[in-house]
């Protein structure tokens, strides 16, 4: 054999040598360790679509930066996302599965209704569901929670700015379905707390969500003596009632649903939105208001994590972000084996968790854990596109 070829083999031999030494000593090679799936309820069709489309985006990058900070204990977490498509049945369904599938916990749905309709398949034995809205009451020290402030919280919060900001006649606007009903009930509950009692109604105007004109209602509002509004209503009948109100020449401080805390739905209304209209936020959306406080950290974790994914913040952001967080929060103290009692015992149990819709303590019994204290008031800014903030935590009135 030539000599160079037989060195080379040598060598080559010897490398192979080396590397069979080497496969020994580390042992078989450790496959990667399956997600811990969460099942996720969300409506991604049908009219409730746009929300849950939020949802669903903030599932998948917090999914991403949970996951890059250790997942659970060193385990990916997985967000197996169903879509209701907007029907409350459809839901009720898919749960009924995720039980028979012994599921320990699952995120969503959103629309009040839809989560309602879920709690008794829930209440005794679980599994724990996580829902994406303001507007359900869940039972007490019960297996489901729902996202965000209680609705009476959110009127509490923008009613304490109005009055701070020195309104003391306002005209309510609310719908005539199920959603504004709850809403008559918050209002009711507000108005009737000894810090209100120098308010009063000037007019209470009702609208069916099937309304196309609302000039009967703005009539109304000019023709009182309010001097602020209160508007219970969102969506395609918040536009109607706006632009009534524009063409009846009638331009009071409006506040609304903070489901129009949406860069959409302003830009749709644009020519249509009054000049002084404050909005209730979250304080993610606040950020520059935080300094030093506990919420800091997790809103500079949100913003981090949506520059990243090149994604733009939404109303429906920290529902989704902030139960996603409790959530896992829970299964990295007790761990991925955890039951819904442990997790649902482990959520009651939180008196100091900062999220970015608030610091969350869940000894009121509101299965939401957010009391108006985390409310901010906001206004959209036609010129940058975006929010800016005009209260501090608990709606008190920046001072100009």
């Amino acid at each position: 054999m030539n000599p160079a070829r037989e060195a080379v083999a040598m060598v080559q031999r010897s490398i192979l040598a080396v590397v069979a030494v080497l496969a020994l000593l580390a042992g078989p090679v450790q496959a990667a360790p399956d997600p811990y799936v969460i099942p996720a309820i969300l409506t991604l069709t049908g009219p409730a679509a746009n929300s849950g489309q939020q949802y669903a985006e903030a599932l998948r990058i917090f999914e991403g930066f949970a996951n890059q900070h250790g997942g659970l204990r060193g385990r990916p977490i997985h967000f197996d996302i169903h879509d209701d498509g907007s029907q409350p049945a459809n839901a009720v369904q898919l749960l009924s599965g995720m039980v028979a599938a012994h599921a320990p916990v699952v995120i969503g749905p959103s629309p009040t209704q839809t989560c309602n309709a879920l709690i008794p398949l829930a209440a005794t034995n679980g599994p724990l569901v996580y829902c994406f809205t303001p507007g359900s009451l869940p039972p007490r020290n019960g297996y489901v929670f729902a996202a965000a402030m209680a609705l009476s919280q959110f009127d509490r919060g923008m009613i304490r700015y109005l009055r701070l900001k020195g309104y003391r006649r306002l005209a309510i606007i609310s719908s005539t379905d199920a959603s504004g009903q709850t809403n008559d009930a918050a209002t009711r509950e507000v108005l009737a707390l000894p810090e209100n009692r120098d308010l009063s109604i000037s007019t209470y105007e009702h609208i069916n969500p099937s309304d196309i004109s609302a000039a009967a209602i703005a009539a109304h509002i000019k023709n009182s003596d309010a001097q602020a509004i209160v508007a219970w209503i969102a969506g395609p009948t918040f536009g109607t009632v706006l632009r009534a109100l524009r063409d009846a020449g009638v331009d009071l401080p409006l506040t609304a649903n903070g489901a129009n805390t949406n860069p959409d739905t302003m830009l749709q209304f644009e020519s249509y939105l009054p000049t002084n209209m404050p909005l209730p936020g979250f304080p993610f959306m606040a950020s520059g208001t935080l300094s030093k406080t506990p919420l800091q950290r997790p809103v500079n974790d949100l913003l981090t994590a949506y520059r990243a994914a090149g994604s733009k913040l939404s109303p429906g952001t920290g529902y989704a972000w902030d139960a996603a967080a409790i959530i896992l929060a829970g299964l990295r103290q007790i761990g991925p084996q955890a039951t819904a009692e442990q997790l649902r015992d482990y959520i009651l149990g939180l008196r100091r968790f900062a999220g970015i819709d608030g610091i969350y303590d869940f000894s009121s019994g509101d299965q939401h854990g957010l009391s108006d204290a985390n409310v901010v008031m906001v206004a959209w800014d036609p010129k940058t596109k975006d929010w800016l903030p005009l209260s501090r935590l608990g709606s008190i009135p920046l001072k100009p």
